[in-house]
């Protein structure tokens, strides 16, 4: 694979979304690049998108509350709130990630379920992104509103990110 290029996956019997990228980065910095919200602000969202951390709790338990939002304030901003439920050092994080209201309450069937594994392979990190919808029809509205290119530009962004800090 490619160091720029992003590979995404499809299953439908399983309600996934599998995102596969190789970064020229070490694992550690990668992982730092996951974990820490002044790196997250950086690149998380798609291409012309800010993200504003308000909480980020690494950890079993810990919870993720961030918004995105559209630079040209033409589209409306997105706010989430993830919960950890596994965090292995450096290997993998995995969340329970929801669409909230202003309050940051949850927006009712909007769950995912996402795993984020690291892996040493060439002298760079390979990154595997799987998010598990509740149902396809999740899936496939997930894809209309451009979630397969926000990871697409937003893994480019935090290649780049990485590089230059």
């Amino acid at each position: 694979m490619n160091s720029k290029k992003t590979k995404i996956t499809k299953n439908l019997k399983n309600r996934e979304l599998i995102v596969e990228r190789n970064i020229a980065v070490s694992r550690k910095l990668a992982w730092q690049g996951w974990t820490l919200p002044e790196h997250i602000e950086n690149w998380w969202g798609p291409k012309n998108w800010s993200t504003t951390v308000y909480e980020m709790d690494v950890r079993a338990g810990g919870i993720w509350r961030y918004r995105i939002a559209p630079n040209d304030g033409k589209d409306e901003e997105a706010r989430c709130k993830a919960t950890y439920t596994q965090v292995m050092e450096q290997s993998k994080l995995v969340y329970t990630d929801t669409f909230v209201d202003r309050d940051w309450n949850a927006v009712e069937g909007s769950e995912m379920h996402t795993s984020v594994t690291f892996e040493d392979e060439n002298r760079s990190t390979k990154l595997t992104i799987t998010t598990q919808f509740a149902s396809v029809e999740d899936l496939d509205s997930a894809e209309t509103i451009g979630m397969i290119e926000g990871f697409t530009d937003a893994l480019d962004r935090l290649e780049k990110y990485l590089h230059t800090s």
